[in-house]
């Protein structure tokens, strides 16, 4: 994921930025920084060493500087326009039409957007900060930037649409602005956390945040309780969810998913395999569903530690498809290998970490840039998982001719509103803390879900059992009947995630005898179910039909931490699991 950092300062502040990368320890490859030299501003590019390394910076005096960390050395992460210079992160839903408006290229990056846009007002006659304000009216979604412009060295201004940005006094006179919570929290004495439509004058003077009118205010800065504990780093990379897939949704829909040799011969594949361990194979079953309906392709989901023991029979048009958050997975590769062994088909590696030995081993890689994961068990690197095999699901289905413009322009619309409801899955979070109170003592569970939704619910069931360590298991919904019926009863809660589609009636159907046998019910649903003896509800967000598993998955996600949570568990480093380590914790 992109993150950006600001940094003005009487004194030298490059060290500062070292310092910062160290902290932040992240997966971002590149390293973009726009920096004062000589009373200039320069734009430099460094190429981070995995793991990070402290980097060494020219020896000039800096006293202030913006950088971005990111995965793509070729997109302008720090447009210089004229005497103004933006970086911005997260995702403008109008971005093409405000293109096309500025007369400028439809995939030119966030921060070249916002620059034009700002450049406009300027060149009308305002102030940095009315430019500011107008053009955050016409920006849609979750976007925020920073900026500065020459002439005005003593400060700079950031500005909060939604994707988080932090204001923090260091001692030293240092003043910083980023996007990590967790950096902000370990540099800075005196934090504020910028709300959705705050803009903030920040620099060599005390931070002020400017009004509607114009006018400032200076800010309150809460002083940091060094004492206090980070909080678990799983709960943190939930939460930075909607941040890591907004950003994700921004590069795929300017055309930045697939790269072109792989594009380019994806008309011919007939037959599509994937392989998998994990929640990764979790994230697979899911898929399979996605290429079915959007590509109209046989799909064949291989477990990887059984796949090597299976008779493969494959050819040159068949594309293997073999995913690792880590990319050292070892029964993955040993199953990526052993089709390799016996045929010639088409390989691909989706993945967290470049350079990773599944990486060597493949015609094509996906990255999945959601950013270094500190905890054992997976979430945002999950979520990235699923939206980049969704992304290749919807490209098949247009290379092959199985979805119209119509169709394509829709489901591409649908991931511009995923972001959005992945941040209004994260408010539910009081109510699924009430569940946890009531389901974390239970020694069994069930999940149960259809369609899409039963490899969900496996998931759900699997980190429940990985981080709560409770007896949890999925089902189809409807194989209840088929035997697993017979364990329900009032000491056995039943969780069912039950979005209001076509398979809707057939769930309901299927809970009547979960009632019969006095089975305690959770539901998760867009429906229109009401709470009663018996059933409690969690009303889901609406808006979303081929991704509704990714924000069901974070539902679940969210109720095993805080069941584990209310267990005394070790969170981030549950018992007998760790996390393959290689460039990256992902």
């Amino acid at each position: 994921m992109s993150e950006l950092i600001a940094y003005i300062a009487p004194q030298n502040v490059l060290p500062a930025l070292s310092d910062c990368l160290l902290i932040l320890n992240s997966n971002s490859t590149h390293l973009h920084v726009q920096q004062a030299e000589d009373e200039s501003a320069i734009q430099r590019h460094y190429v981070l060493q995995m793991p990070v390394q402290r980097l060494v910076f020219p020896p000039v005096n800096c006293h202030w500087l913006i950088a971005a960390l990111s995965n793509d050395p070729h997109q302008s992460a720090l447009p210089k326009l004229g005497s103004l210079v933006v970086t911005a992160v997260g995702l403008c839903t109008n971005h093409l039409d405000l293109a096309r408006a500025l007369d400028i290229a439809l995939a030119a990056s966030l921060s070249d957007l916002v620059a034009a846009l700002l450049q406009r007002h300027l060149h009308d006659g305002a102030t940095l900060a009315d430019a500011i304000i107008r053009t955050n009216a016409q920006l849609k979604g979750d976007v925020s930037y920073v900026c500065h412009q020459k002439g005005q060295t003593q400060f700079m201004f950031a500005s909060c649409m939604g994707r988080p940005l932090f204001v923090g006094l260091e001692s030293g006179l240092r003043q910083i602005c980023c996007s990590n919570l967790r950096l902000i929290r370990q540099r800075a004495n005196q934090v504020y956390a910028m709300a959705t439509g705050d803009i903030v004058r920040f620099g060599l003077g005390v931070p002020s945040l400017i009004l509607p009118d114009g006018s400032e205010q200076a800010l309150h800065m809460p002083a940091v309780n060094k004492s206090q504990n980070i909080p678990h780093y799983m709960l943190e990379e939930i939460e930075a969810q909607p941040e890591t897939l907004a950003i994700l949704v921004q590069k795929y829909s300017a055309g930045y998913s697939l790269p072109l040799p792989l594009r380019g011969k994806l008309a011919g594949i007939r037959r599509l395999t994937l392989l998998a361990c994990g929640s990764s194979y979790h994230a697979a079953l899911v898929a399979s569903y996605w290429f079915e309906t959007l590509a109209g392709i046989p799909v064949q989901v291989g477990l990887s530690s059984e796949y090597v023991d299976r008779d493969i029979h494959a050819d040159p048009y068949d594309l293997i498809v073999a995913i690792s958050q880590s990319g050292e997975t070892a029964d993955t590769i040993a199953a990526l290998q052993h089709v390799q062994n016996l045929s010639s088909a088409r390989t691909v590696a989706l993945t967290n970490s470049p350079g990773s030995t599944l990486t060597t081993l493949v015609d094509h890689t996906l990255l999945t840039h959601s950013g270094a994961e500190q905890s054992v068990s997976a979430t945002k690197s999950l979520t990235a998982q699923l939206l980049m095999l969704y992304v290749l699901a919807f490209s098949l289905g247009e290379a092959r001719g199985k979805l119209s413009k119509d169709e394509l322009a829709a489901v591409q619309q649908e991931m511009l509103t995923l972001p959005t409801a992945v941040a209004e899955t994260l408010q539910l979070g009081k109510d699924i803390r009430r569940w946890a109170g009531m389901l974390h003592r239970k020694k069994n569970l069930f999940v149960i879900g259809r369609n899409t939704h039963y490899p969900v619910a496996m998931e759900g069931a699997f980190k429940l059992r990985e981080v709560a360590y409770q007896h949890a298991a999925a089902f189809p919904a409807g194989e209840l009947k088929h035997g697993p019926i017979t364990l329900v009863n009032d000491e056995l809660p039943v969780i069912v995630c039950l979005p209001w589609n076509q398979q809707a009636q057939k769930m309901l159907d299927d809970l009547k005898s979960v009632r019969a046998n006095r089975g305690e019910i959770f539901i998760l649903s867009n429906g229109n179910i009401a709470s009663v003896d018996g059933t409690s509800v969690i009303r889901m967000p609406n808006g979303l039909t081929n991704l509704s598993p990714i924000i069901y998955t974070v539902a679940l996600q969210m109720l095993a931490y805080y069941c584990a949570v209310l267990s005394g568990n070790d969170i981030d480093a549950p018992r007998n699991l760790a996390k393959t380590k290689t460039v990256e914790l992902a």
